[in-house]
């Protein structure tokens, strides 16, 4: 029990140490990256520097979201390659302990960077995405969210959440309307509208008014609706937000908005799983890499090859099913799961193959 504490501690702190590493030399590539992208604001646009440093500042908790996970399988082979290529891996084989146990202690190491990495995806990355568009729109193009003609969404005072297909600022016209009332538990839908002032005016619509479940127990038509939304519309357009600028609880407040109004929720439903099973990739990276990194003595130069081969691999399934569950040729639960799931298993195999069938 002793030696084995040791061997934890020891492949921890090798882990630890190339993880850091990977993390800080990923960091460097991914926003001098992105600094390449802003050469055209810089020359072109001639955008001063500090409007620049803001939209790299504004890019850093998407960056280091990317980095965590790639760093945690390098470090993930290249610590376990080590041990083999040492032939320290054989030796505590001989001594009896399995394969799985060794790599318990990275597992763990890998859910505390993947709760890192939710938490970063749930608090700072929807604000920093809203900021580096808001710099985009306002400080780079000069132009507000209220001339451009795109889907609005915003919650007024009275718990009342509103979803506008289109606004015509001048003309002060809305298209397909879509409120949900909390308050009284009604869900309120027209194909046109005006505002005015603190007013929007709904015509020739449907008023659902709903039992606890949220299904539709009564319904009435009218030809003109007046809401008092308390703030001129115009308030509301720099509130309205992108799915990447939201977290799980927002999407899914959406989602149900959007689905008792009828509208397709599908690619706000990829949007909603995609930011879960992302978070936890770092686990399922030292689920497949582990096993991987034992079947070469070449140490770091396999284990560097096969990263790039498994990050290759993952993130090409992962786009294949998102596009799939963005149209609707793949339920969303599942374009998001299934490349976790794969490699999970793969990996869950594979160990299990090291530990009872001793094949390598």
């Amino acid at each position: 029990m002793k030696s084995i504490k040791l061997v934890d501690k020891y492949l921890a702190f090798e882990f630890i140490k190339l993880f850091l590493l990977m993390v800080f030399a990923l960091i460097v590539i991914l926003i001098s990256a992105y600094l390449f992208e802003l050469t055209d604001f810089i020359i072109i646009r001639e955008i001063p520097a500090i409007i620049v440093g803001r939209l790299l500042l504004y890019r850093l908790p998407m960056v280091i979201i990317e980095s965590l996970s790639i760093a945690v399988l390098f470090a993930t082979i290249l610590s376990l390659g080590r041990f083999v290529s040492d032939n320290e891996f054989t030796a505590l084989r001989m001594g009896g302990i399995k394969f799985s146990r060794m790599v318990l202690p990275l597992l763990l190491l890998a859910t505390l960077i993947s709760g890192v990495n939710y938490f970063i995806t749930e608090r700072v990355l929807p604000w920093s995405n809203e900021e580096y568009q808001r710099v985009i729109d306002e400080d780079i193009y000069q132009r507000s969210r209220i001339e451009e003609d795109e889907e609005l969404f915003f919650k007024s005072r009275e718990d009342k959440y509103f979803s506008i297909g289109s606004v015509d600022d001048q003309e002060q016209r809305l298209e397909n309307i879509v409120v949900y009332d909390k308050r009284e538990n009604r869900l309120i839908s027209a194909p046109k509208g005006f505002f005015k002032d603190d007013f929007i005016y709904l015509e020739e619509g449907l008023v659902n008014l709903l039992d606890k479940g949220g299904f539709s127990k009564k319904n009435y038509s009218f030809e003109t609706l007046e809401l008092d939304i308390k703030r001129s519309i115009r308030d509301y357009y720099g509130e309205d937000k992108r799915p990447n600028q939201m977290n799980r609880a927002q999407l899914r407040e959406r989602i149900k908005l959007f689905r008792e109004g009828g509208r397709d929720t599908n690619d706000l439903r990829v949007e909603y799983h995609f930011k879960l099973a992302q978070a936890l990739v770092s686990i399922i990276f030292v689920l497949i890499g582990a096993p991987l990194s034992i079947k070469s003595n070449k140490g770091r130069i396999f284990g560097i090859i096969a990263s790039v081969v498994i990050i290759f691999i993952y993130y090409l399934t992962s786009s294949i099913t998102r596009s799939l569950g963005i149209n609707l040729l793949l339920d969303p639960f599942w374009a998001a799961w299934i490349p976790n799931l794969g490699f999970a298993i793969l990996g869950v195999l594979l160990i299990f193959k090291e530990d009872y069938l001793n094949l390598r």
